[in-house]
């Protein structure tokens, strides 16, 4: 068989109803594979973008957390401060009236010895 007839056998089965039908057949498989293969690449890409959504979400939950933490822990290191701040200010002063009530010969007078003793 020459390539012309081939040509012309497969032109009338392609203009036959035949070989519509079974052009048209082809055509949807092969849009029904394209299509799925899309329609699953973008369920897949939805599901990923959820995914990466809700670990986002959970991830600066988490960070408003420990904000909400680090700031309670600051007031409370920073009220201590202040509290130690003014015991070694008032241990400061204390120190200090006891050094100016001593004598220059280093010797205790009676009220700071009482005083010394009741502790």
């Amino acid at each position: 068989m020459s390539g012309a007839a081939v040509l012309s056998l497969a032109w009338r089965f392609v203009t036959s109803r035949a070989g519509i039908v079974v052009i048209i057949v082809l055509a949807l498989f092969a849009w029904h594979k394209v299509d799925k293969n899309s329609a699953v690449r973008r369920a897949v890409t939805g599901y990923v973008a959820d995914v990466e959504f809700s670990a986002r979400t959970a991830e600066l939950d988490e960070l408003k957390r420990r904000s909400a933490l680090f700031a309670i822990a600051n007031r409370k290191l920073a009220d201590e401060a202040a509290r130690a701040a003014a015991e070694a200010d008032a241990a400061n002063q204390e120190l200090e009236h006891y050094v100016s009530t001593v004598a220059d010969d280093c010797a205790v007078d009676a009220g700071l010895l009482g005083r010394l003793r009741n502790r």
